[in-house]
């Protein structure tokens, strides 16, 4: 991909405080759900534009819901990139909008989508102090801990993503929403 570069701005979860790191929700929340996703995935993509936003109005912020998001970047270098990027945007609290905005910005997979270039003006978009993103993209300690979050993925037998894990549950895809709503309320006991 080559040109000019516009990042889309995505529909963004609102900076209420209950964004934090890389969790959605209270810290103390009764029921957390795990989702690993790879940003060149385009399930994942719709599971950020769509499922994500969803749990983030109807449990996120009423107390009942922890999403906390992790690193399976398996598809391509682009992939593994833009994760390191995340990491970047979150060491300065931009994680949410960042990864936002690299679903937004999807398009094919190692097609250049997520160059440095663009990565940068994602960055860019998102608020990201750019000074500091350029020493941390080539930081082997970041890029260590996007590995290591493969590692785990894999140890835990994550085939694909999205991945979501709720207590004993694992399920790769996006379940039909009201199934999900299920899982959510027994797990909440209602």
């Amino acid at each position: 991909m080559s040109g000019d570069f516009t990042p889309v701005a995505p529909t963004l979860i609102p900076a209420d405080g209950l964004a934090t790191d890389h969790g959605l929700g209270a810290a103390d929340a009764p029921v957390v759900l795990t989702v690993w996703t790879d940003y060149q995935c385009p399930i994942c993509g719709a599971w950020a534009n769509g499922a994500e936003p969803s749990l983030y109005e109807r449990y996120v912020t009423e107390g009942k819901l922890r999403i906390e998001h992790r690193h399976y970047s398996f598809i391509g270098e682009e992939s593994f990139t833009a994760a390191v990027g995340a990491e970047c945007a979150a060491n300065q609290d931009h994680f949410w909008d960042f990864h936002s905005r690299l679903f937004a910005n999807q398009s094919g997979e190692n097609e250049g989508a997520f160059s440095a270039e663009r990565l940068r003006k994602i960055a860019e978009a998102a608020g990201v102090d750019l000074t500091a993103w350029d020493g941390c993209i080539a930081d082997p300690a970041v890029r260590a801990g996007v590995e290591a979050d493969a590692e785990e993925a894999q140890a835990l037998g994550i085939t694909g993503t999205p991945t979501l894990i709720l207590g004993d549950w694992m399920d790769s895809g996006i379940p039909a929403p009201d199934d999900l709503y299920a899982r959510i309320d027994a797990a909440l006991g209602k």
